[in-house]
């Protein structure tokens, strides 16, 4: 048996380790749900997320394992963090590096190791996700490839964990000074939305392949858990902005009944897959056009309505939409939405418009941030709405909005078609090939982009770097390029700017996890055509390169 000798970086290993604040704490669902997938990808009883520090490997989830921890001396894992790729061992009795190990001799009996690296960078190697069996045995190199996309995974849900941390410690300042805590949420949501378009576009790549239904169950889950987080991150400045007085009304004419239109679709799909009802009654004239905050307007219907589906489990969902006119061009906007849901106790209802209240009806395993409903009523506030709540334990519950709105009657207005978010043809549609450049200096990050873009048929370059980028954008003719804000060697704004004046020049998209409004601004401002937030949405990508492709020959 040989003892795997220190990382030369063993103190700056172990200080990031302790940095994350993770050792010794309970277990947790999202890295459970990790090791239960690794082991039934590569077919093996144990599945590990273990850490590495002074004097033990410590196991963070141990699938098929009961122990802990494990000393560090006789830990396979201290040999894998010592290289940057899959470190295998096939028959650890037939390896001189662990003949004799008691871990191999003796339970959990070794014999067969696979393990990733959990790298925070190239250098920083924290632990690893491993698969072990008790007998000898190899992997295929999809499994070998499962288990790299996995433990890339793992590492973020470790970044997101301590981000998530932090931003609770925000939830509970609340004396903090108006500013310090607008730059700490803006920080915080840069934090988040790294790891999170990696871990969304990972999960949705892992979805597309050929797995059983349990292994998609796992990473529905985690990905479910990831936009959990990120509902957290946008509820969290958008209340920011609120009780700022920073988010300021932007009235304009809109059609309704296209807002409702969308809307309509997406909680028809949600509710199906809840198995229960869900029903819009728009009693609206068809040819009318409000006069109001569009914006606030569709937040209060979403998150209205998505609280009364999210406590609604069985029954259904309705939702009511009317204008009461008056003189001139006055009216007033009414939302209803109902449900069948638990019901809210008189002692809640008084309290049910505060922020961070998390209210959990019995019997109910769900609860959000606890900044939906008060969104509602400070978006409310500042367009001079109000909203009323009716309900009882048991029979559900009614929430009525009024919003003094102005209208207008204009006929011949376009109504929306019905749209397939699966049919192939709502791809955008190019005459030529286009040449695109992917500038990111995360791997993962070009990685769910080019999958994105890959039904496409684009011919892609891909750099890491902003000199790099910068060479290319000079030295190359592209037609599209999607460019990271803060890459190493120069900074996305000033490339964009730098590419001012210069014709042709390629539609720039600003891919970043920069989304304050006023940052968005200022990335806009600097040249750019789109703006792409972290995590991607790739609907949104897509309705940009349609319209893209409409000014195309």
């Amino acid at each position: 048996m040989i003892i795997a000798p220190e990382p030369e970086n063993e103190t700056a290993r172990l200080s990031a380790l302790k940095a994350l604040e993770i050792l010794d704490t309970p277990e947790e669902e999202m890295f459970d749900e990790i090791t239960r997938l690794a082991s039934m990808i590569c077919n093996v009883p144990i599945s590990l997320v273990s850490l590495i520090d002074e004097t033990r490997q410590w196991f963070k989830s141990h699938h098929g394992l009961t122990a802990r921890e494990t000393p560090r001396s006789l830990a396979f894992c201290s040999h894998a963090i010592l290289g940057d790729d899959l470190f295998v061992v096939p028959n650890a009795k037939e390896d001189i590096r662990f003949k004799n190990n008691p871990l191999v001799d003796e339970a959990p009996n070794v014999i067969f190791y696979a393990g990733i690296p959990l790298a925070l960078d190239d250098q920083i190697k924290l632990g690893t996700l491993c698969v072990i069996d008790n007998k000898p045995r190899e992997l295929n190199a999809e499994q070998l490839q499962m288990l790299r996309l996995l433990g890339k995974q793992t590492i973020r849900l470790l970044q997101m964990r301590k981000a998530a941390e932090r931003l609770e410690i925000e939830k509970l300042s609340a004396e903090r000074a108006t500013a310090a805590k607008r730059d700490f949420i803006a920080a915080i949501s840069h934090d988040i939305r790294n790891p999170l378009n990696s871990l969304l576009g990972m999960s949705e790549m892992i979805r597309e392949t050929e797995l059983n239904p349990t292994i998609i169950s796992y990473v529905d889950h985690i990905r479910n858990a990831g936009e959990v987080i990120l509902h957290l991150v946008n509820d969290t400045i958008e209340l920011s902005r609120l009780e700022e007085n920073a988010s300021v009304l932007k009235n304009e004419w809109f059609d309704l009944h296209q807002c409702l239109h969308i809307l309509d679709s997406f909680f028809t799909q949600e509710t199906k897959r809840k198995k229960i009802e869900f029903k819009l009654n728009n009693e609206v004239n068809k040819n009318i056009f409000l006069h109001s905050d569009k914006r606030k307007i569709e937040k209060v219907f979403w998150n209205l309505t998505a609280n009364a589906v999210k406590f609604t489990n069985k029954g259904s969902v309705n939702c009511s939409v009317y204008l009461e006119t008056k003189a001139n061009d006055e009216g007033i906007l009414h939302i209803e939405v109902s449900d069948t849901g638990p019901g809210i106790s008189p002692e809640v209802k008084d309290r049910l418009f505060q922020k961070y209240n998390q209210f959990v009806p019995e019997g109910c395993g769900i609860s959000g941030s606890g900044l939906g409903l008060s969104i509602v009523k400070l978006s409310l506030e500042e367009m001079s709405g109000e909203v009323e709540v009716e309900s009882k334990l048991g029979e559900g519950s009614l929430f009525k909005v009024k919003i003094p709105v102005l209208w207008k009657l204009e006929e011949g207005k376009f109504q929306p078609a019905e749209v397939d978010a699966n049919n192939e043809s709502q791809l955008p549609t190019f005459s030529r090939p286009q040449r695109v450049l992917l500038a990111d200096d995360n791997d993962l990050n070009r990685k769910v982009l080019k999958s994105y873009l890959k039904p496409l048929h684009f011919e892609i370059t891909e750099t890491s770097n902003g000199i790099d980028t910068e060479r290319e954008l000079n030295h190359s003719s592209f037609d599209i390029a999607f460019l990271d804000i803060e890459m190493p060697g120069k900074h996305g704004t000033e490339i964009a700017k730098g590419l001012a004046g210069i014709s042709p020049r390629p539609v720039l998209f600003a891919c970043t996890g920069l989304c304050m409004p006023e940052e968005k601004k200022h990335i806009l401002d600097s040249g750019f055509d789109y703006f792409m937030p972290k995590p991607y949405l790739k609907e949104e990508l897509y309705e940009n390169l349609k319209e893209i492709a409409k000014t195309r020959p």
